[in-house]
């Protein structure tokens, strides 16, 4: 296995829709948020890795900085024939708003956290926010045929400009 390297793609989109409110002066911009997937082929013999689903909409949501839980809504599917395997993610940087690149959403607020009990012994990683560099989360040796359920927490900040937000996260098996 060694040098083989496999890159699973998420599109984290962030939907931001909706009016300010100007009879209570406050700023409550109805947020709608989701999530797309893609997968690239894989580049390691040896490694079948997938990421379901291909598309999440994660409901809407107020920018009022309170976090919101989405529990199991990804599934990191990976199949291998043996050798030493490392799983790890890491996103591409800040929530950025495709209208106005100016506008982000910090990447700290976006989080992701495992907790599965499975055949090949628990994966428990405790909530963490995505950073740029590659988290390794699970290693194992030996064959492997497993899906393993990923949480995501989002918290959209207060006065948040409204728009679609979009981070890339990554996930690798090598």
């Amino acid at each position: 296995m060694k040098g083989h390297i496999m890159f699973i793609t998420v599109i984290a989109s962030v939907f931001l829709l909706g009016v300010v409110s100007a009879d209570t002066g406050n700023n409550t911009t109805n947020t709608t948020t989701s999530l797309n997937t893609t997968a690239v082929e894989p580049l390691a013999s040896g490694i079948q890795m997938s990421v379901t689903p291909t598309a999440l909409n994660l409901g809407t949501v107020d920018p009022d900085g309170l976090e919101r839980a989405y529990y199991s809504i990804t599934d990191v599917s990976i199949r291998t024939s043996g050798g030493t395997l490392r799983v790890s993610v890491r996103a591409s940087g800040d929530l950025i708003s495709i209208n106005n690149s100016s506008n982000t959403i910090p990447l700290s607020n976006l989080k992701y956290s495992i907790k599965y009990d499975g055949p090949y012994g628990p994966i428990d990683v405790p909530k963490r926010s995505f950073t740029t560099r590659y988290y390794t989360f699970w290693t194992y040796r030996g064959s492997v045929n497993i899906k393993i359920p990923v949480n995501y927490y989002l918290t959209v900040p207060p006065y948040t400009d409204p728009g679609t937000y979009r981070v890339t996260v990554t996930y690798r098996a090598l």
